[in-house]
Parts: C-alpha cells; sequence; structure tokens
C-alpha cells in the first residue's frame, strides 16, 4: 500500500493511523515538485519503440503509455500522473475488493441488457467472472458493488495505490460509469501488473482468465485479431472525455502482452470512441512493435 494512500485511507475512515506513517505521508506531500515520481527507461528496445509508436501513430487522438513488466515507462504521450476517469477499466480491482470481502466466492448473475442498467441492450444472459469481464457486463459488476463493504475496499484499493472512488460514491462509480473514480494513467497501469504478479491467487488468478477471454473474444478482441489468439490479456473501458477538444466519450484499452508472461503493458486512450474500438488500435501498436510476428 502506497503511504499517500493509506494515509489518505486512515483519515477518511478515522482509523488510528501510525506516527510514523503520518509523518512520512505528509513529507512526501510536500516534497519538491522537481523530484521524479516515476521511472523512465532508456534501452534500444524503448528508444525504436518511441520511434515506431510516434511514426505510425500520429494522431494527436491516440494517447498510449507503455511499460516494461517492471513498471518502468518506456514510450509515452500522455501526462502519466494525470488523474482522469478510466470507465470500465475499474472493474478487476472492484471484483478483487468484493472477492476478498466473499471468501473468494461470486455469484452467476443474469443480464437482462437494459432493464439491468447494462450498456449492452440485448443482455448478456447468464454470466460467472470471467464472463463478466470479457463482456464489460455492467448489470455484473452493479451486483458486486452492491454487496461492498466500502470501507474494506478502499482498503483493497489501497493497496494496490489508488485512490478509490468516495466512500460515499453510488455503486455506479464503483463500476467506472461518471466521474467519481479518477487515477492516474501510471498508477492504474501499475495496479495491472500487481494484478498479474498476483495471478497464482484464486480471485487475481480468475480475473486474469477473463482478460484473456476478454482479449480472445470478449470487448478487447481487437487485440487478438492483431496479434494472435490467446496472445494477450486485455480489459475494455469507455469514459468521460476529459482533454480538448472534448468529444462525447473516450475509449480506453489496456493490454499485457505476451499473456503467458507479460514483458510489455500498453495502455491507450483514443478520442471519441468506444473502448472495442480502442482494442482495435491498441492490437495494431503492439503488431507495429513486433508483437505476433
Amino acid at each position: 500500500m502506497g503511504f499517500v494512500n493509506l494515509l489518505r485511507y486512515c483519515l477518511l475512515t478515522r482509523e488510528r493511523c501510525p506516527l510514523k506513517v503520518v509523518l512520512f505521508g505528509l513529507l512526501l506531500l510536500v516534497a519538491p515538485l522537481s523530484v521524479p515520481t516515476y521511472a523512465t527507461r532508456e534501452t534500444p528496445f524503448s528508444q525504436e519503440a518511441k520511434a515506431i509508436l510516434e511514426h505510425n501513430f500520429p494522431s494527436a487522438n491516440i494517447s498510449y503509455l507503455l511499460l516494461d513488466a517492471s513498471g518502468s515507462v518506456l514510450a509515452e504521450r500522455w501526462t502519466p500522473q494525470q488523474a482522469i476517469p478510466f470507465g470500465s477499466l475499474m472493474k478487476p480491482f472492484l471484483a478483487v475488493a468484493y472477492g476478498e470481502q466473499h471468501d473468494g466466492s461470486f455469484p452467476k448473475v443474469r443480464c437482462l441488457g437494459t432493464k439491468s442498467h447494462c450498456w449492452f441492450p440485448g443482455g448478456h444472459g447468464s454470466l460467472d467472472l470471467e464472463e463478466a469481464i470479457a463482456d464489460s457486463c455492467n448489470a455484473y459488476f452493479l451486483k458486486l458493488a452492491d454487496g461492498l463493504d466500502r470501507q474494506r475496499a478502499a482498503q483493497t484499493f489501497a493497496r494496490y495505490d489508488l485512490a478509490g472512488p468516495p466512500l460515499e460514491a453510488k455503486a455506479e462509480s464503483l463500476i467506472g460509469l461518471g466521474t467519481e473514480w479518477v487515477e492516474s494513467p501510471l498508477t492504474l497501469s501499475r495496479a495491472y501488473l500487481i494484478i498479474d504478479r498476483e495471478q497464482q491467487l484464486r480471485i487475481q488468478g480468475r480475473i486474469i482468465n477473463g482478460m484473456l477471454e476478454s482479449a480472445s473474444r470478449g470487448t478487447a478482441r481487437g487485440v487478438d485479431a492483431s496479434v494472435g489468439k490467446n496472445s494477450s490479456l486485455a480489459k475494455t473501458g469507455t469514459a468521460a472525455c476529459t482533454h480538448r477538444p472534448q468529444g462525447a466519450a473516450d475509449g480506453f484499452a489496456i493490454v499485457l502482452y505476451p499473456a503467458s508472461q507479460p514483458r510489455l503493458l500498453l495502455l491507450v486512450r483514443v478520442h471519441g470512441i468506444t473502448g472495442a474500438e480502442c482494442a482495435k488500435v491498441a492490437g495494431a501498436m503492439l503488431r507495429s512493435l513486433g508483437a505476433g510476428v
């Protein structure tokens, strides 16, 4: 758990916080802005990746962050520390929080589409966790949000160094709808790397399987269409546009490649499209870097 987020959690929940945590957290908050707060890694590959992505994807509508498995930044066209909403990219962390509060058990949920407040009008039918991640089903994750202890969930989010939504936020915010839950691109990317490293655990393992299914046949299938079936772990999201010129929404996709032992993480935002369409762009970007060939 990051010191600043642990301090924030203690303040929000009024739990007793160790004095050394308070002092260290305050030191971080007043630290000079000139001190680097994220690691960059200059290698021949990172230099080549920057050149390829800038040449092949020059549009200002595309933002991206490319990390290695350690969480170091290899290439970027983004402000990696600017907090924004990421839509359904937050759903896996809701799943971790729910699973930890329910002994690793997850419900089977029937999605009726619009009647269930899902983005897919016709409904997804009966889903388990893996299918819900693959299809990014709102109905499923709203069910999880309804059964969540918010203060315990805040502890889970903080363990991934995530700020999390306000404790009083509605269930919709917990699944990434609206603009209450915001994170920085870099923090969110590194949180996904932690889930991947924890995949031997029962809950996180199911999430990873859902991301594998998302890339192969779900909302992120545009990724595997570019780099090969079952080659990636992916999740998509669609959220309110937060930059200029402002559009109706922005699409997001996060991809870990290769699926078996990820060496790269690519987070992509594309202005004015859905997360599913953004996944196609992310797949094309990975392929341009040599993935799947």
